[in-house]
């Protein structure tokens, strides 16, 4: 059966105009997010292509027209032989109307050595490549005993977890692959969160009034919010150098957890000394953290530094953390994920790597997230494999080379084959 799927692995050559015209398809699909809402035509392409290879097709909507896919191709035994996740998010990076294409985003440019179009590295390159090598595999008729999940999900470019929906109704398995841009390397993950730091007053005083504030015999106990988050802001940097200092994580530049104040508001008019003050921070976590840890940990900094402050004691900052949609709350949650070099499944992919290529397989993490958080967050043992690199995604003229296309689509060809026909371990042994 080895040579059989040597044989399936060189149909990738003869037919690569297939799978370029494939990726081709997805990248005309129009599904940029932000705006979102976009994704229901490309999801339907999805459906009728599992469905046609003989998957059952669960499809809902998450969002209105932002449907999530599924498909699951049963296993011949699948109750002794491993199941397999394939996942990947059909949304893809916003487009501005002023960025200079050498065509439209959604226009594909094939070349001797490139795809080019919005979503070609990230991640529309790895749901083709994925996808053509299951229309092989089924092609020559190749019967899988362990089953196939292929979840074609929305919302991950805004934080929408359209991953985390799918492991709420219910889909497990004993191995995922998240075919999100990695340069074929197997990656592991940090995390981050967004969240909102406030100062509220509990009364409002005229601009003229800001002298009786600041100045001996004032005799008025009042304070601007934006100047005391000034004090927050020098906290969360301070907190930010402890951890660059007292953490670490290998893989990891030092200092990788970082601490950015994304955006402030504060103030009503310069009629007013301003009465409250919101910042929107982003915290950047390691794999081995999670996003409650590090959320309570810039909480109890940040209260303590209120206690050093004469108004701040009285009127300490208030939180909000995370959210479901940086479109709907203004808000986003990426678990982190550790990828465990011994996990069966990890060390088969890496097998089908090094067997193609004929070289170590690139363990590392992935300076970026994805959903693979989500599955990791649901006890799914996961790792992050796919096409293209971080230079091309979400950039102007966004490309993907072909040679590593093809690449990835016969490892995944020996690596489905491989996991379906590796029988089941206790999954609880590899957590």
């Amino acid at each position: 059966m080895e040579h059989a799927i040597e044989k399936v692995a060189a149909l990738v050559d003869e037919r690569k105009d297939e799978l370029i015209e494939l990726l081709s398809t997805l990248i005309q699909f129009e599904t940029p997010s932000p705006p979102a809402r976009n994704t229901k035509g490309a999801q339907s392409f999805m459906a009728d292509f599992l469905e046609g290879k003989g998957f059952t097709v669960d499809q809902w909507e998450v969002y209105p027209n932002d449907p999530n896919v599924v498909g699951t191709l049963r296993g011949a035994e699948s109750d002794c032989y491993n199941s397999l996740i394939i996942n990947g998010h059909i949304d893809v990076a916003e487009i501005d109307e002023h960025e200079n294409w050498e065509a439209g985003p959604f226009v594909p440019i094939v070349t001797e050595e490139h795809i080019m179009g919005r979503g070609a590295a990230d991640m529309k390159g790895g749901l083709a490549g994925a996808l053509f090598a299951i229309q092989l595999l089924r092609e020559s008729g190749i019967e899988l005993p362990g089953d196939v999940i292929f979840q074609s999900v929305i919302g991950e470019e805004v934080g929408e977890a359209g991953t985390w929906e799918c492991c709420k109704r219910g889909y497990d398995a004993d191995f995922a692959v998240v075919v999100d841009t990695s340069d074929l390397h197997i990656q592991a993950q940090g995390g981050v969160i967004t969240g909102w730091v406030t100062i509220k007053s509990p009364t409002t005083h005229h601009d003229a009034t800001r002298r009786n504030m600041i100045h001996a015999g004032g005799d008025m106990r009042g304070a601007s919010a934006i100047e005391k988050m000034m004090k927050l802001v020098e906290g969360l940097q301070e907190l930010e150098r402890h951890w660059a200092v007292t953490k670490s994580y290998p893989g990891f530049p030092p200092g990788a957890n970082t601490i950015n104040p994304a955006v402030i508001k504060g103030g009503r008019h310069p009629a007013f000394v301003a009465d409250e003050c919101r910042l929107w921070v982003t915290v950047h976590f390691y794999p081995d953290e999670t996003h409650d840890q590090v959320a309570r940990e810039v909480e109890e900094h940040l209260l303590e530094v209120a206690k050093g402050d004469l108004w701040l004691r009285d009127h300490p900052p208030v939180f909000e953390w995370g959210g479901t949609s940086m479109i709907e709350d203004r808000g986003e949650i990426f678990p982190s994920l550790e990828v465990d070099p011994n996990h069966p499944g990890v060390q088969t992919l890496s097998q089908c790597h090094q067997s193609h290529f004929n070289r170590q397989t690139v363990m590392d993490v992935s300076p970026t997230v994805t959903d693979g958080g989500w599955l990791g967050t649901a006890n799914i043992p996961t790792a992050i494999y796919g096409p293209g690199n971080l230079t091309n995604a979400h950039a102007v003229n966004e490309k993907l080379p072909i040679s590593q296309l093809i690449d990835f689509t016969k490892v995944m060809i020996q690596f489905i084959y491989q996991w379906s026909h590796s029988k089941k371990e206790n999954k609880e042994d590899f957590q």
